[in-house]
């Protein structure tokens, strides 16, 4: 495969052998404590253009094939986990990658995760309506049922994709302003809505 290829897409700076970037994944599963899949170690580090596709792929199949990594499946997806070998590597050779690479990747990698995870956590469903805009359907499983669903109409797509991107970004936070609106609790409102929330989407 032709190098200019291979490189393609990736950001000056960044890890720009195979072994840097092997050692970049060894420091992230060696932080991050839980397994990860593919679509998200590959959606963090394309995020900031520090690794591509094609280096990715080839690096975590040396680093199974090295015993560094272990890959298992789990419900059809494949997992990756760091080996007490692959955790040696990324604590002796972190030094080796530049701090400002190190945080970029390893925020981008948890923010990956924590989208994931946030997808699992709430339901989202959306119906065209025949008229022009969607009926948007958003709510909060719980155990016994839902903590809460809204039903709510969006005129336009971008709307509607704003509506939803809100929600994914601080689904407890709109139910608690909703619980808050219906008992008329108004002292927590300013509580709910000045909080600094994470942004995932």
């Amino acid at each position: 495969m032709d190098s200019d290829i291979f490189r393609a897409g990736v950001a000056p700076g960044s890890p720009s052998t195979d072994v840097e970037i092997k050692m970049l994944l060894c420091y992230l599963l060696s932080h991050i404590e839980e397994p990860i899949g593919f679509t998200q170690l590959h959606e963090a580090l394309s995020e900031h253009s520090l690794v591509n596709y094609f280096e990715l792929v080839q690096a975590l199949d040396d680093l199974c094939q090295l015993g560094q990594l272990s890959v298992t499946e789990e419900q059809g997806v494949q997992l990756y986990r760091i080996t007490p070998l692959g955790r040696e590597i990324g604590i002796e050779f972190k030094r080796t990658l530049p701090l400002s690479i190190r945080e970029k990747a390893l925020d981008a990698t948890r923010r990956a995760i924590e989208r994931h995870r946030r997808l699992t956590e709430v339901n989202i469903r959306e119906t065209p309506c025949p008229a022009g805009g969607f009926q948007l359907e958003l709510s909060i499983p719980d155990k016994d049922g839902e903590l809460i669903g809204l039903r709510v109409f969006a005129p336009t797509r971008q709307e509607c994709e704003l509506m939803k991107k809100r929600f994914l970004n601080a689904p407890l936070t709109v139910y608690k302003g909703v619980m808050a609106l219906l008992t008329g609790n108004e002292q927590v409102l300013g509580t709910i809505f000045s909080s600094d929330e994470r942004k995932l989407f």
